[in-house]
């Protein structure tokens, strides 16, 4: 699946934009939502630095941001989602926001689930399969990635949360001018990680219980001729924690890619000469 974001503009300078391709494979067997922490080993990670601030990044809302807003919002940064586990997906991080209830039939992010916030259910294929549209907004760097012939999300288009900055959970419609149709219990937005000012990276690696195998890295490659890219993902693969009568051990594999780069133009235009320079 692939989404793609138009170019925006501030003030006068426009940014780009932002390309995710995801994918699973799966094959399901019923079971209870269970999380993979019991057993699995994080193998290592290995981190570069480079995480200064840069115009036309998406932030996390601060907490003075937070405190003056007429809504409820709950945001996970990257030490809540590490909570979840190494091998857990979108939907999994979000038991850590109040309110929330997350049912599946897996134990990663290769899996659907169907969530709950506030009593208003979103998702695909939760514990006891889901078919009602559902009433929450999900958007990934604030742009939409529920079916909208379905109203319904899909949490496996997210099975890596690795590639993820931060979740904000919004209780309730929100705010007219940032929200989308379908808002109406609540709103989701994942914040993928972002280009950075300086060069850097992350990879990690994990095995643990059932076989489970997962890697997950991002490459940022700092401001470069004025550009400044984010390239992140990962893959994994395992058995089950259930198995069936026979011996099958319902094997899941997932993958998720993500691109983004931005690029300001001054004065809002992309100047005639070939070389294009950097705008403060």
């Amino acid at each position: 699946m692939a989404h793609h974001a138009p170019a925006k503009t501030h003030g006068k300078r426009t940014a780009f934009a932002v390309l995710l391709l995801s994918g699973t494979a799966l094959a399901p067997v019923a079971a209870r939502a269970q999380a993979l922490n019991a057993g699995a080993v994080n193998a290592g990670t290995v981190s570069a630095a480079g995480t200064a601030t840069l115009a036309g990044a998406t932030t996390a809302p601060t907490h003075r941001k937070l405190f003056h807003s007429g809504t409820t919002t709950r945001v996970l940064n990257r030490q809540i989602m590490d909570a979840a586990g190494p091998v857990a997906g979108a939907a999994q991080v979000l038991s850590y926001s109040p309110g929330v209830s997350v049912t599946g039939y897996g134990n990663s992010g290769s899996t659907k689930y169907t969530i709950t916030l506030d009593g208003v259910q979103q998702g695909w294929g939760g514990y006891g399969g889901f078919t009602g549209t559902g009433s929450i907004a999900v958007t990934l760097d604030g742009i939409p990635v529920v079916d909208p012939s379905t109203n319904l999300w899909q949490s496996n288009t997210i099975p890596q949360s690795g590639m993820i900055q931060d979740t904000a959970v919004t209780y309730g419609p929100g705010n007219p001018a940032d929200r989308w149709y379908n808002n109406i219990g609540g709103g989701v937005e994942y914040t993928p990680v972002q280009p950075t000012a300086t060069p850097g990276g992350d990879v990690t690696l994990t095995y643990g219980s059932y076989g489970q195998k997962n890697i997950e890295f991002d490459l940022r490659t700092g401001v470069y001729d004025g550009w400044s890219t984010v390239l992140a993902g990962g893959a994994g693969n395992g058995n089950s924690f259930r198995t069936a009568p026979d011996g099958f051990q319902s094997p899941t594999e997932n993958y998720s890619i993500y691109l983004k780069s931005v690029k300001h133009f001054n004065g809002g235009n992309i100047p005639g000469e070939s070389h294009l320079k950097f705008s403060e």
